[in-house]
């Protein structure tokens, strides 16, 4: 498994927004297994929690990673280098698990919401 880029400010690629912004950096992985809201452009909207500790760690990593001149592909937005780690965890469980499968598809359309099984 290589290492995936945050997404290419140059890539040639047109972005969601209206004015043909960056992208994203690939398909919304995590939206697509679990369901989300939609927004403009092909992504689904993240119905996840996180720590507040974890979520401003994220933050500063990902504007350090910007403003790094030693990195070679900084992310584009803290949802480009959301999506790559999500990508990069699901491949890793597919490796894992499914002998680098694809996990078939859920059932349901959507999860069960409320406290963890178990």
């Amino acid at each position: 498994m290589s290492p995936k880029p945050f997404g290419d400010k140059n890539d040639g690629s047109k972005g969601a927004g209206a004015g043909g912004g960056p992208t994203t950096g690939g398909s919304s992985i995590l939206g697509k297994l679990i369901g989300g809201q939609q927004v403009p452009g092909g992504k689904s909207k993240v119905p996840a929690y996180v720590n507040n500790e974890l979520l401003e760690r994220l933050r500063d990593t990902v504007v350090a990673l910007q403003r790094n001149p030693s990195v070679e592909v900084p992310p584009v937005s803290l949802s480009a280098f959301v999506e790559a780690a999500i990508e990069s965890a699901v491949e890793q469980a597919e490796e894992q698990y499914n002998d680098g499968d694809r996990f078939p598809a859920r059932p349901n359309a959507k999860l069960k919401t409320g406290p963890p099984i178990g």
